[in-house]
């Protein structure tokens, strides 16, 4: 093997630090968003290939907010029709049972949920202009009765249509967050627990919402900071932010997509995927998509690549690094589990229906 001159290998030496560069910039500034270093239109949409969508139950017709257990071996799904909680195997369609048992009409409504360790659910609840976070205890073979939380942590009193709810877990574990409660409760809460017990939600160190956007939805990438989706209004392109343990924003980008519903982070922090609805646009159908880090003009940015159409989809959860479930669909709702192996953005396969 020929001998490599020493200014020679310091010149291969750099040019191989320079492309791990571009191609770790993304990743390192935006965990959960797959790495792209391609140099695209930042919010160009792309076809992933086709994803694999199994249906897990379409008799549960009230389908709505998802929560995934820590191993991600269980779905709970809020039934809105019943104002009850049922759980699902995400592995394939089978038999569901409620865990929290429906609640009368005169108890607090469930609208967003999240698994806490302990198997203890944690449930945003409103009655009247009440809400609260209510925690229940999962038991085998038993549903939990809905007027016997095991902690019930009052939120704060708040009026008018609810736009979208969202609660989201730490992957510490020790924490959580509530946003979209409507005004005056302020748009995004934060607060730590110990067991069955939570502190007061506070919005304190909170780096403020953009000046007119509503947060639409939440999760947490692996590297516990919190990833917002916010937009000004309905028809608004949402955008994605970062907010670092203490709430500082780390990072703001546009996402290109339109009536956001939910966000969930892949469990390896491989891929951040979003359900939206249809836009005008006929490349901007409703489904699931997943955003991929690019370079535009040097600078990170976003760019959606849809995986799966699908209407009306309402609210998403992650089972693994490469699996979601979703509830979608209008008078009929259904459950599905969506797999997509896709790793790159290079495919352009049509997306089936």
């Amino acid at each position: 093997m020929p001998r490599i001159s020493s200014p020679n290998r310091r010149r291969i030496l750099l040019i191989l630090l320079i492309l791990l560069m571009v191609a770790g910039s993304c990743a390192a500034v935006m965990p959960g968003l797959h790495a792209f270093g391609e140099a695209l239109g930042a919010t160009d949409p792309v076809p992933g290939s086709p994803a694999i969508v199994t249906t897990l139950a379409t008799d549960v017709p009230g389908a709505g907010d998802l929560a995934a257990s820590i191993n991600g071996q269980t779905v709970y799904c809020i039934d809105e029709e019943r104002r009850a909680v049922v759980s699902l195997d995400p592995r394939g369609a089978g038999r569901h049972r409620d865990v929290v048992a429906p609640a009368a009409e005169d108890l607090p409504t469930p609208v967003a949920a999240g698994c806490l360790p302990g198997d203890l659910l944690a449930l945003v609840c409103r009655q009247g202009d009440e809400w609260t976070v209510r925690t229940h205890r999962i038991r085998p073979g038993v549903a939990a009765d809905p007027a016997e939380p095991v902690h019930t942590l009052v939120v704060g009193r708040a009026g008018g249509e609810i736009a979208s709810v969202d609660l989201a877990v730490g992957r510490s574990r020790d924490w959580l967050a509530v946003v979209g409660i409507p005004p005056p409760v302020a748009p995004v809460l934060r607060g730590v627990f110990a067991g069955s017990s939570m502190r007061q939600l506070s919005d304190e160190g909170w780096s403020a919402v953009a000046a007119g956007s509503r947060p639409l939805a939440i999760a947490v990438s692996p590297a516990d900071e919190m990833v917002l989706l916010e937009a000004t209004d309905a028809d608004a392109s949402a955008a994605v932010s970062y907010h670092g343990p203490a709430g500082r924003e780390l990072l703001r980008l546009d996402t290109g997509l339109k009536h956001v519903r939910g966000v969930a982070c892949a469990r390896d922090g491989s891929a951040l995927w979003v359900i939206a609805g249809p836009a005008e646009a006929a490349d901007r159908p409703g489904g699931l998509w997943r955003l991929d880090a690019v370079l535009r003009d040097g600078r990170q940015a976003v760019r959606p690549v849809c995986l799966a159409t699908l209407e009306e989809p309402r609210a998403i959860a992650a089972v693994s690094d490469q699996a979601v479930v979703v509830v979608h669909g209008t008078t009929r709702r259904t459950i599905v589990r969506i797999d997509s192996s896709d790793t790159t953005t290079t495919h352009q396969e049509a997306i089936p229906p």
